[in-house]
């Protein structure tokens, strides 16, 4: 596929592109804005309409509309411009498109034998097909490019690695309408590009939506249930000794035989109630006895009087030297500062006792009363009195029987999402070793393109270039690319990570992948926006030098856009001027009438 014409019903506003195809494509495609007024403050160049004819050439090759596009968001404007692209098919013929900007929605196809057509006076029976919706469009267009190595992918899947605008030389295969997707929406196409097998790429990326959605609603079953999934097997074993219960309490309520009940009461009053009374019993004694400690060290009084024993020198005629009398002072203070602190922790410590005191004659209250009703029980001579409180403990018995009934039905659903959690774990690594062990096996596609592609690097860029594909830390497909000095693979160069040599790098790419792909049924043209700008000279040279080798075979279209002080220039600092007939639009800075649309700037 290479573009043969563009025109619009409007052609003194927008003037008809004949580009070089076909049998002409060994010629360049220039788009070439002149610097008429150089001195002109207020003149810029760089606003002529270069970028924005890749934007049209993509609005006619059916991408959708979006509110930042030039005719959506100039409306006014356009609203009465109906464009036009002629096309050239792999199988010869050629195809016109009709889309207008107003309807963008409603669009026209024609198939026809020769070129350079003009149907802006066509009336609709002269178009093969006429109002199609876009994605009808899309798909017949699809079938008359035939572009089999896409398949199963369209055409508009990989047509704008052909048509990079400034913003898409950030990244080889990452394009700007990448940049706020996700790799899923691009990289599986990646793998097919390069003739690997897209499935398992595809396939990763689904196995980690498929766990992220799995593990999401396990933690959601989670909080509905009270256990675990690895308690599943003790709640149902729960469940067996409860309903052996269930069912003894039943059968003997039916028989009015109370006999085995009786013995698990006198059970449970004598292994559990009294033994837990004893316990509460034996604590209260000891809590009750440290307390009491507690409030006779509180009580006691130091009886040390500094100013008895000062008295009892005098009446003795005994001198009290001072020193001694500050020892003694000091050590009241002292003695005084460690009973205050004592005595803080002591009433800390009573505290805690009388609180634990309290508690624990409640829990006693509680099993005397529950002793007390199982002594009632067993001592009950009344049969009606005694089947009651039987029913009280069945009715008991069979809501906690429902209760771990319903938690072992929300177990079985958590545990069977935990399953497929770790199913999916396991096909996820299996993928993985699959999308490894296919990584390490290169396709002849890839060792094609990495031969050209590290070919054209060297007689550009003077260095290797290197591209291979690997799985990433988040263990998907991935790919690098960089350079290296030529001969030492090892080391390699940081100079791709720079502006310029990345724009380089993302065109010889292109024109590698191109290269691969010249006998196939596949895209033959590039669209490369301002691909001189900030360039050395000589790389300029080399990478023309390059294009002009690969379209002379007339397989590849390259369409280019520049502005005159970006031409490339020799040793001496002559203009390398392009023919007349590679220049197919000049563009220039005085007055609308050198731009794109020959009208006021937008």
């Amino acid at each position: 596929m290479q573009i043969s014409r563009i025109y619009s019903n409007k052609p003194l506003v927008f003037s008809p592109i004949d580009f070089n195809c076909g049998d002409e494509a060994n010629k360049l495609n220039v788009i070439y804005g002149e610097v008429r007024h150089p001195k002109d403050q207020k003149k810029d160049s760089h606003n002529l309409g270069k970028t924005t004819l890749s934007h049209l050439i993509d609005f006619l090759l059916l991408k959708g509309t979006s509110p930042d596009q030039f005719l959506v968001k100039h409306q006014d404007r356009f609203k009465d411009f109906v464009f036009f692209i002629e096309i050239l098919l792999n199988a010869g013929d050629f195809a016109t498109i009709r889309r207008s900007a107003e309807d963008p929605n409603k669009i026209a196809l024609k198939r026809h034998p020769l070129k350079r057509q003009d149907f802006t006076q066509a009336s609709d029976d002269m178009w093969d097909h006429v109002d199609m919706s876009r994605e009808s469009a899309g798909q017949l267009l699809d079938g008359w490019l035939d572009l089999r190595i896409l398949k199963p992918y369209d055409y508009r899947k990989a047509i704008t690695y052909f048509l990079r605008a400034q913003g898409d030389y950030r990244d080889e295969l990452q394009l700007q309408k990448f940049a706020s997707g996700k790799d899923r929406d691009w990289k599986p196409f990646v793998a097919h590009l390069f003739g690997f097998n897209e499935t398992p790429v595809q396939r990763k990326y689904e196995l980690d939506d498929e766990i992220d959605r799995l593990k999401k609603r396990e933690a959601e079953q989670q909080t509905t249930v009270q256990f675990t999934e690895g308690q599943l097997s003790e709640v149902t074993a729960r469940i067996g000794v409860l309903q052996q219960q269930v069912n003894e309490t039943e059968g003997a309520l039916d028989a009015f035989s109370f006999d085995a009940e009786e013995r698990n009461i006198m059970r449970d009053l004598v292994d559990s109630i009294e033994g837990q009374i004893s316990e509460t019993n034996d604590r209260l004694y000891n809590i009750q006895y440290d307390i009491r400690q507690i409030d006779a060290a509180l009580d006691h009084k130091d009886k040390f009087d500094l100013a008895e024993v000062t008295e009892v020198f005098t009446e003795t005629g005994v001198n009290f030297p001072n020193v001694l009398k500050k020892s003694y002072e000091e050590l009241v203070a002292f003695n005084k500062k460690v009973t205050q602190e004592r005595n803080a922790a002591l009433r800390g410590r009573r505290k805690a006792l009388a609180q634990e005191e309290t508690e624990l004659h409640q829990k006693k209250a509680e099993l005397d009363g529950r002793r007390h009703a199982e002594l009632r029980l067993l001592r009950n001579t009344d049969t009606f009195e005694k089947f009651k409180e039987l029913q009280k403990q069945l009715s008991k018995q069979r809501a906690d029987l429902v209760y771990l009934d319903e938690q072992r039905k929300k177990l079985e659903l958590l545990a069977e999402t935990a399953q497929k959690v770790r199913e999916a774990e396991r096909d996820r690594g299996r993928v993985i070793d699959e999308i490894r062990t296919m990584v390490a096996r290169p396709t002849p596609v890839f060792e094609r393109f990495s031969a050209i592609f590290n070919s054209y690097c060297q007689r550009v860029l003077n260095h290797d270039g290197m591209f291979f594909f690997r799985v990433n830390a988040s263990n998907n497909f991935d790919y690098q690319v960089g350079l290296s000095l030529v001969g030492q693979a090892a080391a390699t160069s940081s100079l791709s990570e720079g502006t310029s040599y990345k724009k380089l790098v993302c065109a010889l790419f292109d024109l590698a992948l191109l290269k691969v792909y010249e006998d196939a049924p596949f895209f033959h043209f590039v669209y490369h926006d301002g691909i001189f700008e900030a360039l050395d000279d000589r790389k300029k040279i080399a990478l023309l030098t390059v294009i002009r080798e690969q379209i002379e075979n007339k397989r590849t279209q390259y369409i280019l856009t520049l502005i005159d002080s970006d031409m490339p220039r020799d040793a001496e600092g002559r203009k390398l001027e392009f023919n007349d007939d590679e220049i197919v639009l000049r563009l220039h800075d005085d007055g609308n009438d050198g731009r794109l649309f020959k009208m006021s700037e937008f």
